[in-house]
């Protein structure tokens, strides 16, 4: 049960962010990144309540490639600002 709550309310917000992800990150819109990155949470706790560890660690991989990303992106508009 809990896990449904989790998959319910983290998959619908974790697309439509990614479905906007360009723009969030080009535009450091950093509560959209932050309520990404809860959603994606949510699903990874929803998966390791399922025990279903490769679905964790699929979304894990997703949840530290989308950090990389953000933060990268923000250094690289950092340096061309300088």
């Amino acid at each position: 049960m809990g896990a449904l709550v989790l998959f319910a309310i983290g998959y619908p917000v974790a697309v439509a962010v990614i479905a906007r992800w360009v723009p969030v990150v080009r535009e450091q819109r950093w509560r959209w990144f932050w309520v990404h990155q809860a959603a994606v949470g949510a699903i990874v706790a929803g998966h390791a309540l399922r025990e279903s560890s490769a679905a964790v660690v699929i979304n894990g991989a997703w949840l530290v490639v989308a950090t990389i990303w953000y933060l990268g992106a923000g250094a690289l508009s950092r340096r061309r600002q300088l």
